[in-house]
């Protein structure tokens, strides 16, 4: 059973082709559009990995990583963000994630999801 990857990003684009990619690499991808899309699916799906960015309209993905940090295992974490902003990078490291800057190029990305995977 492939291991399933939630990903929430607003700009549509992005989450299509993320999840294509991530269809393609052999993983489950489970697409969120919105904050409250992710924040219903996330107990429900219960992700290996969540991968979630930071600005999801009025909400910050940092509260979708502290929804998931309850579950049992909990799922590696990744946050994203278009722009280099060390104060949410270091948020982000405190709480257990890992944050990529965007545009986020695929094969780090799929090589940083299998890393995660292998030492969880």
């Amino acid at each position: 059973m492939p291991h399933v990857v939630l990903v929430a990003e607003d700009d549509p684009a992005t989450l299509a082709g993320l999840a294509a990619y991530l269809h393609a690499a052999g993983y489950s991808a489970v697409p969120a559009a919105s904050f409250a899309e992710a924040h219903r699916l996330l107990p429900f799906v219960r992700p290996s990995v969540l991968v979630v960015d930071v600005r999801l309209g009025e909400y910050n993905g940092l509260q979708l990583v502290l929804q998931a940090q309850s579950l049992v295992p909990q799922p590696a974490l990744i946050v994203t963000s278009g722009f280099d902003d060390p104060v949410i990078a270091a948020e982000a490291a405190r709480m257990g994630a890992t944050f990529l800057r965007k545009p986020l190029e695929p094969a780090r990305l799929l090589a940083l999801i299998s890393e995660m995977l292998k030492s969880g």
